[in-house]
């Protein structure tokens, strides 16, 4: 992206400028979590950062500069997009299936009912020591 007539430092401060417009414009009306930034800006953050370390400057200031946020900028840095791994991780623990077998527990067996309930509201009253069928008519006539 660089551009002629014009020195590396001042094509690179260009380029800073355009991208810190697009990180702008792409974090918009978002509320949070990772930003698809498409490759030439990723590479163009690498490119920064390594050009910043030379001079000695740090990756936490690099991505201060840039608008990005450290981890997202190693992540860059490695070859990988901000987010990848955690989503990789999730991804792997959600496939894996575990075989379930539904049977009574030891109390119903037994023929023992379950002792007094208690209901909470989201507003926080409680009410305590209620059987099953008021339970269920409680919260019937609260609407839930």
């Amino acid at each position: 992206m660089r551009r002629p007539g014009l020195h590396p430092e001042e094509s690179m401060e260009k380029e800073l400028e355009q991208f810190q417009q697009e990180v702008q414009r792409l974090k918009a009306g978002r509320r949070g979590g990772s930003l698809p930034f498409p490759e030439a800006l990723r590479a163009f953050a690498v490119r920064y950062l390594e050009q910043m370390q030379a001079a000695g400057g740090s990756l936490v200031e690099a991505a201060a500069k840039l608008g990005v946020s450290a981890p997202t900028l190693y992540e860059w840095r490695k070859g990988r997009t901000a987010g990848s791994t955690k989503r990789k991780k999730r991804t792997e623990k959600s496939e894996v299936l575990v075989p379930v077998r539904v049977s009574e527990g030891p109390a119903e067996a037994a023929g023992v009912r379950a002792g007094p309930l208690a209901v909470v509201s989201p507003s926080g009253f409680r009410v305590e020591g209620l059987s099953v069928e008021a339970a269920a008519a409680l919260l019937r006539k609260l609407g839930c």
